[in-house]
Formats: structure tokens, C-alpha cells, sequence
């Protein structure tokens, strides 16, 4: 039977910090853009224009999270960080370069529809969205939003 010490082993020698935080300039950033697409996929909601799909990897290649959302509307429609790379402030920087992005397009606000105890929607959407219900004008669903 292994002891807990056994068990963090491997975690806290060969890992070097996996807490340490991240610069998203240090990734290789991927983007898809909906106007790119003839047909439809599962990435894009067919015939709703201006979305964009961002994905991010480290130097190893691991895939680090990825953020789709909608210049037109201002809509986030998925968000994820891998677990691995979490807690290291690589979601506040995605969302701050994709909100700039929505200001230069003019949305008036930037918005997701999720539950308000998330554990991922939540931590992020706390510190500087507000919940509310509906999120948006066009959904019918609760969710986070920001005035931009």
C-alpha cells in the first residue's frame, strides 16, 4: 500500500511547479474562424457568423484550453482549461485578449450562459462578470455577463 508521501512523489519532484503561472505568449495559439468554414462542423453553429475558436498548446504540444465565442454577439460559447494547467491565470489572459478582441468588433457586452455554481464558469465569471437571468437577451438561460 502506498503512502500519501509515496503517492505525491512523483507529482512534486517531476512536475517543476505545477502551480507556477503561465504567460499566454509563451503558447502557440490556433485560431478558427467560422467564415472559413463551408460546412458545418462541431465547431461552429451553422449559419451564425462571426465566430471565432481559439486553442492553445505548450511546447510540447499538449493542448492547454481552448475558448470559442462570437464577435457579433459577444456570446462565449465553450471555455476550458485542461485540469493540468489550471489555477495558473492562462483563463483570465484568454479572456482578457478575447474581450479586447469583442470590443474592436463592438459588442456591447460579453456573455455565457452556464449554471452560477460551475466550478470552472464560476472561479473564472466571479471576478469580474456579474449572473444573471437571463444571460443574455437572446437565451433564455441563466449565465455571466459583462458590459464591455
Amino acid at each position: 500500500m502506498l503512502t500519501i508521501l509515496q503517492a505525491l512523489m512523483p507529482t512534486y519532484f517531476f512536475n517543476e511547479n505545477p502551480t507556477s503561472p503561465m504567460k499566454i505568449d509563451t503558447l502557440r495559439e490556433i485560431r478558427y474562424e467560422s467564415r472559413n468554414i463551408k460546412e458545418p462542423n462541431d465547431i461552429f453553429t451553422p449559419n451564425k457568423p462571426g465566430g471565432v475558436m481559439l486553442k492553445y498548446y505548450n511546447t510540447e504540444e499538449d493542448e492547454v484550453g481552448y475558448i470559442r465565442y462570437y464577435t457579433t454577439t459577444g456570446q462565449i460559447g465553450l471555455f476550458f482549461i485542461n485540469k493540468k494547467y489550471q489555477n495558473r491565470g492562462i483563463g483570465k489572459q484568454i479572456l482578457l485578449r478575447v474581450i479586447e478582441e469583442l470590443k474592436v468588433n463592438n459588442c456591447e457586452e460579453c456573455w455565457a450562459v452556464t449554471t452560477m455554481d460551475h466550478p470552472f464558469w464560476s472561479n473564472v465569471f466571479d471576478k469580474s462578470f456579474t449572473y444573471k437571468y437571463p444571460a443574455h437577451k437572446s437565451v433564455t438561460g441563466q449565465g455571466y455577463v459583462i458590459k464591455l
